[in-house]
């Protein structure tokens, strides 16, 4: 039998881990910002939603509303710290794009650009924003799936060769090791 209640906010790691992404924005004027985050998800297929949470007060937040497009960039282990340290500075005190050394990989349909080096990005278009305590839930439209060839199969993310980077709080992560198939009917 369970019984608890929550009395702690930060509880909310029982969902966790859960991927972490790179979410690069940029400003009307060309400027680029990138931020770490595993609030991420799809939400529709009929039509293809995903949803971001974003903290209010954040310079991503102000530029996806300034330009209505983002990518949300997949990340491996070895991009460890450099998630970690878009997720510690703030891009109001920094360049985080120049600190981090990123280079940009050109999206096909949208202005702002993926992270050379990334696993595979989406190209998104906002929807709609949507308050939620103290973030933003960021309704987006893909618009075109990048993706390393060497690392996807039919059944997505080869998860022996793509170590997908997964958040389990603070610093800590993780990376899935095996590929499970369920029972045939």
């Amino acid at each position: 039998m369970y019984s608890y209640k929550l009395i702690d906010p930060s509880e909310y790691y029982v969902l966790h881990p859960r991927p972490a992404y790179l979410i690069v924005s940029g400003s009307s004027s060309g400027r680029l910002n990138v931020m770490a985050a595993s609030w991420v998800s799809p939400v529709s297929e009929e039509p293809p939603l995903i949803i971001v949470a974003i903290e209010r007060g954040s310079l991503t937040r102000e530029y996806v509303l300034e330009t209505r497009e983002f990518t949300i960039n997949i990340v491996g282990e070895e991009h460890l710290n450099l998630t970690y340290r878009a997720g510690t500075v703030s891009g109001r005190s920094v360049d985080k794009w120049k600190m981090l050394g990123l280079e940009e990989k050109s999206s096909k349909y949208i202005g702002v650009p993926g992270i050379k080096g990334s696993y595979g990005f989406i190209e998104c278009v906002l929807n709609k924003v949507v308050e939620a305590g103290e973030c933003d839930l960021l309704f987006c439209e893909p618009k075109a799936i990048h993706v390393r060839e060497d690392l996807y199969t039919r059944y997505g993310w080869d998860l022996r060769k793509a170590r997908i980077l997964m958040h389990v709080r603070g610093r800590v992560f993780t990376v899935p090791g095996r590929l499970l198939f369920a029972e045939k009917k």
